[in-house]
C-alpha cells in the first residue's frame, strides 16, 4: 500500500503526515447489527462501522483504537510496522468514531465495543490474534478476557480467536489507577445532552481541551490539532467526546470483573502480556507504576516511552518497534520445541 502524505498549511502551521482522508479511503465500511451483535450485509444494515485490513486476517494482529482519535491514531504508527506479509493487520473502529456511523441515541460502552470486536472476529474467521490496545481499548481487552473465563465456567466455548499475546499502552488497568484531569473526561461525561451539539466545534476551545494529550516538549501545530478535530467531526461525531467519556467510571463500576491483576494471573501461563505507558501521560500515568509494583515479580512485561498521552502521535516509530519486537518474540516462542 502506498502511504499518502499530506502537507496542509493552517494558521501558519504545516502538517506533514498520513492524512485522515487517505486513511479512511483505504478501508471499508461493513454492516453491523448491535442488537444481534453480528456483522450483516452493508445494504440496509442498522449501522456501518469502519474497518481496515492488511494481508490475510485469519492470523492478524488486531489493533484497537484509542479515545478520542479512533483508528486514525494508528496512521503514524503503521508505516513503521512490518509489512502485511510478515504482520497481517486488522484495524478496528468502534461505533461513534472515525468513519463509522455515529448514532446520537446509542448506549456507548465498553460492553458494546467488545461485542463489535467479537462480531468482527467471527465474521472474518480470525483464528488467532495478538491484541494491541491503546487508551480506553484496554477495557475492551479486559472485558473480552473476562468473558472467556465466564464462558468457560458455564461450559461454553470461550469465544473469539486463540490469543497469542496482549499489548496495552496508555490504558486503564486498575480502577485505582485512573488519573484523568478534572477538565477532561470527568467533566465531559457530566455534560447534559443538550450541550453535546456544540461540543468541540470551536477550534480554540477544542485546542485547549486537546492540548493536555501532548507532552510539554512536543510542539504540536494548529494543523495537527485541526486534523484531529476533522477526524473526530466526520459524520457529525464530535458529540462522541461526551457520549463515550464514561469509560473510566464504567471500569470502576465493574472493578471486580475487570481487575487487571486477577485477569493477568488467570492468563499469564497461556500467553505473554506487555503493558506500557508514556512518561508524561496525564490520564493513566499511575497504571504502569501499579502494574510493576503488583505484577512485575509475576512475569508481567512493562515498557516505558517518553512523551505525552498520544504516543501514537509523538513516538510512532518507538511504539511500532515495541509492537513488532513483541510479535516476533511470540513467533519464536511458537516455533520452539514443545510449543
Amino acid at each position: 500500500m502506498t502511504e499518502v502524505l499530506v502537507t496542509a498549511i493552517t494558521d501558519n502551521a504545516v502538517y506533514r503526515g498520513p492524512s485522515a482522508q487517505a486513511w479512511f479511503a483505504d478501508g471499508e465500511r461493513v454492516g453491523y447489527d448491535p442488537k444481534a451483535r453480528t456483522i450483516v450485509a452493508a445494504q440496509g444494515a442498522p449501522l456501518k462501522t469502519f474497518l481496515k485490513r492488511e494481508g490475510g486476517v485469519s492470523h492478524a494482529v488486531t489493533f484497537l483504537p484509542g479515545y478520542p482519535d479512533g483508528s486514525f491514531g494508528w496512521a503514524k504508527v503503521r508505516p513503521h510496522l512490518p509489512n502485511a506479509a510478515e504482520m497481517p493487520k486488522l484495524f478496528v473502529e468502534y461505533v461513534g468514531m472515525g468513519d463509522s456511523d455515529k448514532p446520537k441515541d446509542y448506549a456507548y460502552s465498553t460492553t458494546e465495543r467488545t461485542d463489535l470486536v467479537e462480531a468482527l472476529w467471527r465474521d472474518l474467521s480470525v483464528q488467532s490474534t495478538t491484541l494491541v490496545a491503546f487508551d480506553f481499548s484496554s477495557l475492551v481487552v479486559l472485558e473480552h478476557l473476562r468473558r472467556r473465563l465466564e464462558r468457560a465456567e458455564r461450559g461454553q466455548p470461550v469465544g473469539g480467536p486463540a490469543i497469542r499475546g496482549v499489548v496495552i499502552f496508555n490504558g486503564g488497568l486498575f480502577t485505582d489507577g485512573h488519573s484523568h484531569p478534572w477538565y477532561t473526561t470527568p467533566i465531559l461525561r457530566r455534560l447534559p445532552k443538550r450541550a453535546w451539539r456544540g461540543l468541540g466545534r470551536s477550534f480554540t476551545l477544542f485546542k485547549m481541551m486537546a492540548g493536555v494529550m501532548w507532552s510539554k516538549g512536543y510542539q504540536v501545530t494548529d494543523a495537527e490539532v485541526r486534523e484531529l478535530q476533522n477526524t473526530m467531526s466526520r459524520r457529525d461525531g464530535l458529540f462522541y467526546l461526551a457520549a463515550a467519556a464514561g469509560f473510566a467510571a464504567q471500569h470502576k463500576a465493574q472493578g471486580d470483573r475487570l481487575d487487571f491483576g486477577r485477569l493477568f494471573k488467570a492468563y499469564r501461563d497461556q500467553f505473554p502480556i506487555l503493558v506500557g505507558g508514556s512518561d508524561e501521560d496525564p490520564f493513566e500515568h499511575r497504571q504502569i507504576d501499579l502494574a510493576e509494583q503488583r505484577l512485575g515479580k509475576l512475569g508481567l512485561q512493562v515498557a516505558r516511552l517518553p512523551g505525552g498521552h498520544l504516543t501514537t502521535n509523538e513516538q510512532p516509530e518507538a511504539l511500532a518497534a515495541l509492537i513488532a519486537k513483541f510479535e516476533r518474540g511470540l513467533a519464536r516462542m511458537q516455533k520452539a520445541p514443545g510449543n
